[in-house]
């Protein structure tokens, strides 16, 4: 009895294996890409600092980056171009877009140490979730309770 069971649940198994472990697995694309490119070779000149406070507000630490990458999606642009912080600004000479970003959260429990942030965006009319720039920092350490402010600087014409 028992051996018939075994026989039946391999018969089922198996092949349901067989077909996920060689089916090739296909990521979902639409017309949006989620290509990460440095923004060295973007139309986006980006830069980011955080500042971390404890929980008596007491300035702990400040991390500043140009190390940014963007994800090549018309979304990018999209938000930027409809911020409410959203200016154009002279510099050089040229007229230039400028938004600043900011982002805050509480740390949680978890992670100890903060030295990349992304900057996501939940498009409801979509359904999605978007990222739009990644940065890489030196680092600074943190704890639950800590709280966490990130600004974007982002120029583009």
């Amino acid at each position: 009895m028992i051996k018939l069971k075994c026989k039946e649940y391999l018969a089922v198994i198996l092949p349901i294996t067989l077909i996920l472990f060689f089916s090739p697995m296909i990521a979902h694309s639409d017309t949006y890409s989620n290509t990460i490119i440095s923004t060295n070779n973007s139309p986006y000149d980006v830069s980011v600092q955080y500042q971390i406070r404890d929980a008596s507000k007491n300035l702990v630490c400040v991390v500043e980056s140009t190390k940014i990458s963007y994800f090549d999606s018309i979304v990018t642009r999209e938000y930027l171009d409809s911020h409410p912080s959203h200016t154009t600004i002279e510099q050089n000479n040229d007229l230039v877009n400028y938004v600043l970003i900011n982002d805050s959260w509480r740390q949680g429990e978890g992670d100890s140490f903060l030295s990349a942030l992304k900057l996501m965006l939940e498009d409801y009319e979509r359904g999605k979730l978007f990222s739009l720039f990644f940065a890489t920092t030196n680092g600074c350490a943190v704890e639950p309770g800590d709280f966490v402010t990130v600004y974007w600087k982002v120029f583009y014409t």
